[in-house]
Order: structure tokens, then sequence, then C-alpha cells
């Protein structure tokens, strides 16, 4: 149960790591206050957590056709997500993410943005985890975007804050390993 609680809130982690980035560009503008970040990041937390429970039932109806693959699945839908956002780091560019996050379409955009990753990796959820074993790591999840985000806020309004492109490849490799651990306990099993 330990090991799945840690593995589940690095499942969080990582997929708040987009959600930092664009927190800490939109942290940078004047119009950010604590209010707005306090929305910013409810916002990110709330797409951030619908978006994998969304993916975990497309992945549980799913289940019973494809169990014998189901490991495979899970590994790449994770493998993919964590080398596309290793690869963002790299390409990174804060002065090219600015955005006026005070506009409800960009907000409600930029959240859906950073939650697209979070409903494919839902699909391995789905696939791999009881349904309160779900609920446990998209509440994981909703909490660790709430924190990061506004944290992620705070820091770019005090223009001091850990590289987003660090983030993403942080969250990367982490994906990425709980993707292979995954596929390992298939195949060792």
């Amino acid at each position: 149960m330990i090991s799945f609680i840690f593995s589940a809130l690095l499942i969080g982690v990582a997929l708040s790591m987009d959600s930092l980035a664009v927190s800490i560009t939109c942290g940078l503008q004047k119009s950010m206050t604590k209010k707005r970040a306090f929305v910013l990041a409810l916002s990110f937390a709330i797409f951030q957590g619908l978006f994998p429970l969304i993916g975990a039932l497309v992945g549980d109806l799913a289940k019973e056709y494809i169990s014998d693959v189901d490991h495979w699945i899970a590994f790449g839908l994770l493998a993919i997500i964590g080398i596309k956002m290793f690869m963002e780091g790299y390409r990174y560019n804060i002065k090219e993410c600015i955005y006026d996050f005070t506009k409800f379409s960009i907000l409600i955009t930029l959240s859906i943005a950073t939650s697209i990753d979070a409903f494919i990796v839902g699909i391995g959820f789905g696939l791999q985890y009881t349904l309160s074993q779900q609920l446990i790591i998209v509440g994981l999840i909703t909490i660790s975007t709430f924190v990061f985000s506004l944290t992620g806020a705070y820091m770019g309004m005090k223009a001091y804050f850990f590289k987003p492109k660090i983030a993403l490849k942080i969250g990367g490799i982490i994906l990425f390993c709980i993707g292979l651990r995954i596929f390992l306990e298939h195949i060792l099993a």
C-alpha cells in the first residue's frame, strides 16, 4: 500500500509539472494577484483531476477487451507522455508563453491544455487500478496540481523560480519510470 501511495504521489507531482510551468509564466505578469493565483491554481487542479477520472472511465470500459495487453498499453501511454513532456522541457521558451490568464476563455483553455496528458494517463489508470485506487490517484493529482500551480504563480510574482524546463523534464522522467515499473511488474510476475 505504501508503494502504491508513493507511486500515486509521484504521478500527481509529474502531471503537475506542466501546470507549474504555465503558472510561473502567468505569475510573471503584472496582473497576477494572490486572488488570481488562487483562481488559476483552482482551475488547473479541477481540470487536472477531472481529466484522468474521465480517462480512467474509458480505460475501465476497455479493460475487458484488452486485458491481455493492458500493461503494454499503460506503459506505452505513460512512456509517450513522459517523453513528450521531457522533450517539451528542451523547447520551452518562457518569453513565448505569456498568456492573458485574466480572460475566462484563456484560463479554461490553459486548464484544458495542461490536462490533456492527464486524460491519456487516466486511461492507463482504468486499465491497471481499482476504482478506489483511481480515486486516490485523482485526489493526489488534484491536490498536487493545486499546490504546484499556486506555488508557481507566487514564484513568478516574486520573479524567482524553479526553471520550467527542469520541471517538465523531471515530470517526463517520473511518468516514463512509472510506466516502466508497471510494465516490469507484469512481465516479471
